[in-house]
């Protein structure tokens, strides 16, 4: 497998197909935790812990992409290596600092902390409260992981994502398959665990063999110019990230596999958006390349074309993805521990969150636009009042509507936000083309001139 890619046209194609291989793996392996588990209390309660994690360090992800990254980039080509590399060490190292504090202090209070973060009864807890001593201490590897691959992708190592996934959802499968009966729904979680520390020790010896990387070396120096963005950015992201959490919080006091049923039609309601994500995430680094260039005009050709296709190619998909649904769920999920009011349920969800997923095409570019033209403060602004609305949303709709108010929530502001964020976003677009335009009929006037004096 060849892990550096040069251009960013075949790091896009390449990580694309591997998307499709890793979807495929998660997906089967979500079957057989539907199989053999089916879906009750024990995988509710490992879904709202696992799903806790998850969002806690997809804030640290979208951190370091959108602020960490370009900066870092900018300090390689402008300063040096080793500047970048105390710079992201330093970010790393105060991060690693405050997250073995945050989980040192939950580990001790573990029953009381669930207790008071989900509606979970208390004997349900005591007796799944060793997934919360597997998941935590795992999390500190895997931010590590996190930042990690984020580097190795400014350096054109574009495939680690998928390797990484693949690593754990294999561990998983292993687990689930050779320790189901004995292990039940803690397999789980120590396949995460096990997967997770292999990804840390192999990433460490390649970072430091191919990037010459130092682990000694850091400087608070230039984190310091970050910080403003770093908050902004936290402060938004931790928003959204109690909206993803809340309504789970809701469904936690429902009938149990309520959260098990919702996070399996999440996952296979975002499987067609996974390959067209994974673009985004290679077209960010083009377009920090094309915006540090100020290339306006190149900037917008490139939002509108790539934009365009991919919202057409999700719409196609939706449609028969919608029509789909039911035999989809039903061979796939059908057979095994699943119930067939579990189905049913699935079902129904899964038709309403499909509506979603072009709107959550416009919103996934829209927002990696707007990070390369590092309009933090701008998206925030729109985010943030999104995100209280959304939950308001959630808490109304699931009392109305049970379930199903979920996903009606959900689909409600991924509308709304589409069409916030592409205005905006075009609308940016728009003024750093003719700022370009002014800049370089400026110089050519100039350029003009001197000839004429000469």
């Amino acid at each position: 497998m060849k892990a550096k890619i040069e251009s960013y046209k075949s790091g896009a194609i390449y990580s694309a197909g591997l998307s499709v291989v890793v979807k495929f793996i998660a997906f089967f392996q979500n079957f057989l935790i539907a199989y053999y588990l089916g879906a009750g209390t024990g995988t509710d309660i490992y879904f709202y812990m696992f799903g806790g994690m998850i969002a806690a360090c997809e804030i640290l992800q979208s951190i370091t992409s959108s602020i960490l990254i370009p900066r870092s980039m900018l300090l390689r080509n402008q300063d040096s290596f080793h500047t970048e590399n105390a710079y992201l060490n330093a970010f790393l190292y105060t991060i690693l600092s405050i997250a073995t504090i945050i989980i040192g202090i939950i580990l001790i209070n573990g029953k009381e902390c669930l207790l008071f973060l989900s509606n979970f009864s208390a004997q349900d807890i005591d007796i799944h409260l060793p997934l919360l001593y597997i998941l935590l201490p795992a999390s500190i590897p895997y931010i590590i992981n996190v930042v990690y691959v984020e580097v190795l992708a400014s350096y054109k190592y574009f495939v680690f994502p998928q390797v990484i996934t693949v690593i754990n959802n294999i561990f998983i499968i292993l687990f689930i398959v050779l320790f189901h009966a004995s292990l039940g729904v803690f397999s789980l979680a120590v396949g995460f665990g096990i997967a997770t520390i292999i990804n840390f020790l192999w990433l460490v010896i390649f970072i430091k063999r191919n990037l010459s990387w130092s682990y000694s070396s850091f400087s608070f120096t230039h984190l310091k110019d970050s910080f403003s963005d770093i908050c902004v950015k936290l402060v938004n992201d931790s928003t959204m990230a109690f909206t993803t959490m809340f309504p789970m919080y809701l469904l936690s006091m429902f009938y149990p596999g309520t959260i098990t049923v919702i996070t399996y039609a999440n996952k296979l309601s975002q499987a067609p958006m996974i390959l067209l994500v994974q673009l985004f995430a290679v077209l960010q680094i083009k377009l920090s390349e094309l915006y540090s260039k100020h290339l306006g005009r190149e900037m917008k050709r490139t939002y509108m074309e790539i934009g365009g296709k991919s919202i057409l190619l999700s719409l196609i998909g939706a449609i028969f993805f919608f029509i789909l649904r039911r035999p989809i769920v039903e061979i796939c999920f059908g057979n095994g521990a699943m119930t067939p009011e579990n189905i049913e349920v699935f079902i129904e969800v899964l038709g309403i969150l499909i509506v979603s997923i072009p709107f959550s095409i416009i919103v996934a570019v829209s927002m990696r636009m707007l990070f390369v033209m590092r309009k933090i403060k701008v998206y925030t602004l729109f985010m943030i009042p999104c995100n209280i609305i959304t939950c308001v949303l959630y808490y109304c709709l699931i009392e109305k509507n049970g379930v199903n108010g979920y996903a009606m929530a959900d689909v409600s502001m991924e509308i709304v936000k589409s069409i916030m964020l592409s205005g905006c976003t075009l609308l940016l677009l728009k003024k750093i083309k003719c700022k370009y335009e002014e800049s370089v009929s400026y110089t050519h006037l100039r350029a003009h001139e001197t000839e004429a004096d000469l």
